[in-house]
């Protein structure tokens, strides 16, 4: 459940008209490692990169805002992480 706790994070920062990240779906036929940003360890299964640039396609992000790390608590084999062009401004830290 991270990847669509982040999805739901990152859309409450966004103004989107269009769906943010499509094919990030919680069915039960859908796998996580077949969405696209999304790579996980072929020995693992876990996620190991998320490649999240630019998800402001639109440049609708409201304004500046701060990242909550603790979304990626869950990917403990996160090796590789791209945020840029998101109008980040800073990160935090926070229980879900």
């Amino acid at each position: 459940m991270g990847l669509l706790e982040l999805k739901i994070y990152l859309k409450s920062k966004t103004n989107h008209t269009k769906p943010l990240l499509p094919t990030w779906v919680n069915e039960s036929k859908s796998e996580c490692c077949s969405w696209k940003q999304v790579k996980c360890s072929t020995t693992t299964g876990y996620v190991i990169k998320l490649m999240l640039c630019s998800t402001n396609q639109e440049q609708d992000y409201k304004d500046t805002w701060f990242l909550n790390m603790s979304l990626f608590q869950p990917f403990k084999e996160l090796r590789n992480l791209d945020l840029s062009d998101n109008r980040i401004a800073g990160l935090h830290y926070s229980k879900r």
